[in-house]
């Protein structure tokens, strides 16, 4: 699901902007791989978070028995452009419009593998500090660029039928150990 999250922001990107082409790769930006084309926007997925608000949700009933909630993913991404820098402000600020006009992807604007597994995908600018930024460029092992930081928040991630994770909660028990 995550590569599926990943190429449907690829998708949204390029459907929203017909008049750059096909601009938008993803890549991990590591030092150990080479660098994207010039000319294009990279998307890297930096971290797989579980959402912290969504984190303990009551379980849910499916099918007469309760499981737990659906999980919740939080993925980082770095958005930077490989070009001119006056170049890379235009293409960022067109990044920046897209996913300020329309922040949540619904079921119907998701591919329709995507659209059955989560209900919304939510995209948001992230502020980072000139640290935290540095040192996403160090791990990557490349020279600091022109970069938007984005937070995109998937619901939900449902449980493997079958497996543990499902069933009632039969009983409650508390043993205390005696003082002496």
């Amino acid at each position: 699901m995550i590569n599926e999250v990943t190429r449907a922001l690829v998708a949204h990107l390029h459907s929203r902007t017909p008049d750059l082409g096909s601009w938008v790769v993803v890549h991990s930006l590591s030092a150990a791989d080479a660098a994207p084309a010039k000319d294009k926007l990279a998307l890297c997925l930096l971290a797989v978070d579980e959402h912290d608000h969504l984190r303990n949700s009551p379980p849910v009933e499916v099918a007469g028995r309760l499981q737990r909630a659906p999980m919740q993913l939080r993925l980082s991404y770095l958005v930077t452009y490989f070009g001119p820098h006056d170049e890379a402000m235009a293409r960022l600020t067109r990044v920046i419009a897209v996913f300020h006009t329309t922040p949540v992807l619904g079921q119907d604007e998701l591919p329709l593998t995507l659209g059955e597994q989560v209900e919304r995908v939510t995209v948001r600018l992230r502020n980072t500090t000139a640290d935290e930024r540095n040192q996403v460029w160090s791990v990557l092992g490349r020279p600091g660029r022109l970069a938007l930081f984005y937070t995109v928040d998937v619901a939900p991630v449902r449980l493997l039928p079958g497996l543990d994770g499902d069933g009632r909660v039969l009983a409650h028990r508390i043993d205390l150990a005696g003082t002496p």
